[in-house]
């Protein structure tokens, strides 16, 4: 094992040199996109993305847009897709044979597959990027590389229940990362590595010293002007939990109201499922029954839809492990493309095997009186049921661009088999589903947390997914009989 760890390992993504680059507008705005919205809006993150792939203007900013796009796509936890995205920019950087990127992209693999448990797989990559990082001639560049390198091989060594070695590792990359001259990414790459020392003394039993740690790793990353991020979120929790921990309930509440408000926008499952279980610890503390079991029925079913995405995921991860890439692919959309006729042609396989299905009638909604049968088989009534049970879970509903034809690709299916199932299992419409998914949400929020009696109507509107203030009372007052200003008053009166 070389002792030398050269490469970038896109843990985070934004360590890309603005130097690399000659637009400081795409700088920024690939900075905004990689830590703010990609944190509460991923799928206006993942189109700002693509937008910044079709605009760029040189072979490095094309690199830059596609690992964005991977790099959203893995906070999401959809893994086996990211891989993909980067191996794409695998290809392109092999072709140019630059060398800085493919350290980094070398980096960003070697995290996927350690995140997935393919450990083997993910040292591989992280030699690799060793590898092609020595062919660099930037010092400065390589001590940043250098620096990520450790960060990496910590993880690594918590995975291996080797804290002392991780700590050692963070504090050799804190000192690189000190050399950074942008403020901005040099408070948010401390963030990180303080995250991770105060993770290592949990582990040894060490409090005094994870909390420090953890206070500073809350400063830096206000200070980096992403403390609505993904990775706040992860600080915030922690903090919440080691007040948890510790006895001090005020505190703990804080931070983690703080992590649960951002990671349910960012649909990172992994991390909702942590703040759930923190979230029922905490109110059984306060002995606020109804919230304890409020949210370990909500942890319970993120639990549930982590284990089927943890599936898919090493599914989709284990058939990227042959994609080595041996040629460059200059269109993305190739993927698509395939995928789609694949789609189209399992469908016309059930589609012929009418003998095992029983129908549905549903409206064609194409301005005629006529209905049209909708062949569903009994496998695949049960598999869209069971999938809408986990999309009603992850509150995906609360996105603002949330539209039939979105929900109709979440779910894998067509337009036709949603609305038979909406109408006849649910006996409803689209519209109508979401709306009370998004009016029961904030039902709930205004039960089981007091701060939310205090909000703004417009906020309870912008906060459940609704875009105006008008259409959220209206839903509201259909769906709960009473006004949001009524309900909030009648709530506020049985409170006193």
């Amino acid at each position: 094992m070389k002792k030398r760890f050269f490469f970038l390992c896109l843990v985070p993504l934004v360590l890309f040199s603005q130097k690399e680059t000659s637009s400081k507008a795409f700088d920024s705005i690939f900075y905004d996109i990689a830590i703010n919205i990609s944190s509460s809006n991923p799928i206006k993150a993942l189109h700002l993305s693509d937008s910044l792939f079709i605009n760029s203007k040189n072979v490095k900013q094309k690199l830059k847009s596609l690992m964005l796009t991977a790099d959203i796509l893995a906070k999401q936890e959809k893994r086996g897709e990211a891989i993909m995205y980067a191996q794409q920019a695998l290809e392109i950087a092999i072709a140019e044979k630059d060398y800085n990127f493919k350290s980094r992209i070398y980096g960003f693999l070697s995290t996927q597959y350690r995140l997935i448990g393919f450990l083997d797989k993910g040292k591989k990559f992280l030699n690799k990027g060793i590898e092609a990082s020595e062919q660099m001639s930037d010092k400065e560049q390589v001590i940043k590389y250098r620096a990520l390198g450790y960060q990496e091989m910590a993880e690594y060594d918590l995975v291996d229940e080797n804290y002392k070695k991780a700590i050692e590792h963070l504090k050799l990359a804190t000192h690189a990362y000190q050399k950074e001259d942008n403020i901005q990414l040099k408070h948010f790459t401390l963030a990180n590595v303080e995250e991770m020392i105060a993770r290592s003394y949990n582990q040894l039993g060490e409090v005094e010293k994870e909390m420090m740690h953890l206070s500073r790793a809350n400063m830096l990353i206000n200070k980096a002007d992403a403390g609505s991020s993904l990775w706040a979120a992860l600080i915030y929790r922690r903090l919440g939990f080691a007040f948890l921990q510790s006895k001090a309930i005020d505190s703990a509440g804080v931070f983690l109201n703080k992590a649960l408000v951002i990671s349910e926008k960012s649909n990172h499952g992994s991390l909702k499922e942590k703040i759930y279980k923190d979230l029922g610890d905490y109110y059984k503390q306060k002995q606020n029954l109804d919230s304890v079991v409020y949210y370990n029925a909500k942890y319970d079913a993120v639990l549930t839809e982590n284990t089927l995405k943890k599936k898919h995921m090493i599914n989709s991860a284990y058939n990227m492990l042959k994609g080595e890439p041996k040629q460059v692919t200059s269109n993305i959309k190739f993927y698509v493309i395939i995928g789609g006729l694949c789609l189209l042609l399992i469908l016309g396989v059930y589609h012929n095997r009418k003998n095992i299905f029983h129908s549905l009638k549903i409206n064609t909604a194409d301005g005629n009186d006529n209905s049209a049968e909708v062949l569903l088989s009994k496998k695949t009534k049960k598999e869209l049921l069971k999938k809408l049970e986990v999309f009603e879970a992850s509150n995906q509903f609360l996105d603002k661009n949330m539209s039939l034809s979105t929900l109709v690709g979440e779910l894998n299916t067509n337009a036709k088999y949603l609305r038979a199932i909406l109408k006849f299992e649910k006996h409803t419409d689209y519209n109508s589903y979401i709306n009370e998914l998004r009016i029961k949400y904030i039902v709930e929020k205004l039960k089981t947390n007091p701060e939310y009696l205090n909000y703004k109507i417009s906020y309870l509107a912008e906060e459940s997914g609704f875009s105006s203030h008008s259409k959220f009372s209206a839903s509201f007052k259909n769906i709960t009989g009473l006004c949001p200003s009524k309900f909030i008053e009648d709530l506020k009166a049985n409170t006193d």
